[in-house]
């Protein structure tokens, strides 16, 4: 419903979701950050259930830091994502 979109549009222009990935010294990502990831990262974070189809990264993350994706959670509701990546202990 647009009411739920607009609920999970609320947190998530609220939140910073964080994801750990490995990282080399330069703090490039081995690989991507998947919107698989970005999904289950916002569910641990007690954020809305994502669909990960409805996630666009442009550019993909490959890097340590903060970035910025969008979710598309109704066809007129779309959600900022911020997301701040670190490095995997």
């Amino acid at each position: 419903s647009i009411e739920h979109a607009q609920t999970a549009r609320a947190w998530l222009q609220e939140n910073v979701v964080t994801v750990s990935a490995t990282a080399g010294d330069n703090g490039r990502l081995f690989g991507a950050i998947t919107t698989a990831t970005l999904a289950d990262a916002v569910k641990a974070a007690g954020g809305p259930a994502v669909d990960r189809r409805k996630i666009q990264v442009v550019p993909p993350i490959k890097s340590t830091g903060r970035h910025s994706a969008s979710v598309r959670l109704h066809a007129d509701v779309v959600a900022p994502l911020e997301v701040n990546v670190v490095p995997a202990r």
